[in-house]
């Protein structure tokens, strides 16, 4: 993918890319590390609170002071679906679940959206990073079968100290296993 103006870290701007095969012109670049990269992880998550759980831009702030950061620790760029605009985000969603290098999910509050696109990303057998807040409930029958990491949902800064290096170790820990033999698809398809 090539940017057409910024190339450091971003917190969000929108930045003009070109309309590679790598990923859509629609991308939402939130960040990337000093250290030039074409590693992508793509962020699946709510964009909104469903239930009290959690306060109102509750997913923004573990979007821009968690996943973000880690994100970039772990070497990698961080991108999301664009928010805002007329175009079909489903296809935009769908395009970059399936481009990207890697899917950070956040399975918090059992989004069926987020949901739907995990199953997408496992279908395509490709590498996932699984997160949700602590205290958030199994979703799987197979739950104990992959592992995923739980974030303090408080996001104080001393958690965000301990939660961010450990989420970037996790972040990498996926992307060095992505050709493993165990990986949930390989497990259920028979050979």
């Amino acid at each position: 993918m090539e940017e057409t103006t910024q190339n450091k870290s971003l917190r969000g701007e929108r930045v003009e890319i070109s309309t590679s095969k790598e990923h859509s012109a629609d991308a939402f670049i939130l960040g990337e590390p000093e250290e030039k990269t074409t590693l992508v992880a793509f962020v699946a998550m709510p964009f909104s609170e469903k239930t009290q759980e959690y306060p109102e831009s509750f997913f923004d702030e573990v979007l821009t002071q968690l996943i973000t950061p880690a994100a970039i620790q772990a070497g990698f760029k961080a991108e999301t679906a664009k928010k805002k605009g007329s175009d079909v985000i489903q296809s935009t969603i769908i395009n970059d679940l399936s481009k990207a290098d890697l899917v950070i999910v956040d399975l918090t509050e059992h989004n069926p959206n987020v949901l739907f696109e995990l199953g997408w990303r496992m279908a395509l057998d490709k590498p996932i990073a699984l997160i949700r807040a602590l205290g958030t409930k199994p979703i799987f029958d197979v739950d104990h079968m992959l592992r995923v990491y739980d974030y303090n949902p408080r996001l104080w800064r001393s958690s965000l100290e301990k939660d961010i290096p450990a989420l970037a170790d996790h972040i990498k820990a996926s992307w060095d296993n992505r050709d493993s033999e165990k990986s949930y698809a390989k497990i259920l398809i028979e050979k």
